[in-house]
């Protein structure tokens, strides 16, 4: 079941009775909007395991392997290579919202459901997210869009870094948000976060730490390329970018180990 930006009366009480009994969603929805909450997060309950998302960290190609792994053996016509079902309430791992009578985050911890998410350098996020979003994006209803200050595509990409630093964390878009907000850094007791840096190795490894026999990984599919990571970000930062970017996702750089230093 989908909740709504208008909560029915229904809806109101049982998350009223969710925050009172799962202080992870309690503390969460203090600084991001119930959809984005809702919308990031993806149970297995084949497999007992909550994958958390972080977009611009290869979270596409993560997905459509779940939900690959998920369908395996099952009559269904999902195609796993749909973005409706990468993303949105078809895929397999939409079946329930966490929100009571359901499990909520916590009890899912207590029955020992394994939590996995990933990661990325801040400044190669950022500029992925610009690629992608905006200076790549023909979209005319762009969402992303919607979410800057003005409401409106910035037109290059320090006018992106200038716009969205001063945003809260509630106002960003996911795609831009702080990691560590976004995947519950300190309320959540990961079984696992893979880096995008080492991508290729950490998405085995993620499967690994699920209990996933070698054999039955679904083969890594590099889904919705940017090319930020091929792209020099000396020639979108200069430095007054970079010690924006650096004060503003501070908790990133420092929760994951991240250097002031631009990556070569």
């Amino acid at each position: 079941m989908a909740f709504h930006k208008n909560l029915t009366r229904v809806e109101r009480a049982r998350l009223a009775v969710t925050k009172l009994i799962c202080p992870i969603t309690r503390d969460a929805l203090r600084v991001i909007p119930l959809t984005d909450f809702i919308f990031g997060i993806y149970i297995s309950s084949r497999y007992r395991y909550v994958y958390i998302d972080n977009p611009k960290t290869g979270c596409t190609s993560l997905k459509s392997a779940m939900a690959e792994l998920e369908l395996r053996g099952r009559k269904s016509d999902l195609d796993p290579l749909n973005l409706e079902v990468i993303h949105y309430d078809s895929s397999p791992l939409k079946s329930f919202v966490p929100i009571f009578p359901k499990p909520t985050l916590s009890n899912l911890i207590k029955n020992n459901y394994r939590f996995v998410t990933f990661v990325r350098n801040p400044y190669q996020r950022l500029l992925s997210c610009y690629l992608n979003k905006f200076d790549n994006s023909t979209a005319k209803d762009n969402p992303q869009a919607r979410r800057m200050p003005r409401g409106a595509a910035p037109g290059s990409f320090s006018e992106f870094i200038d716009a969205i630093i001063g945003q809260t964390d509630h106002d960003m878009d996911p795609h831009w948000r702080s990691q560590s907000i976004n995947i519950h850094y300190s309320r959540v007791p990961y079984a696992y976060i893979g880096r995008f840096e080492n991508y290729a190795t950490d998405y085995v490894t993620t499967f690994h730490k699920l209990g996933i026999p070698a054999d039955e990984i679904p083969t890594l599919r590099h889904l919705n390329k940017t090319g930020a990571g091929r792209a020099s970000l000396h020639e979108f930062y200069d430095k007054k970018s970079q010690d924006a970017v650096y004060a503003r996702y501070q908790d990133d750089f420092v929760n994951f180990g991240y250097p002031y230093e631009l990556p070569d």
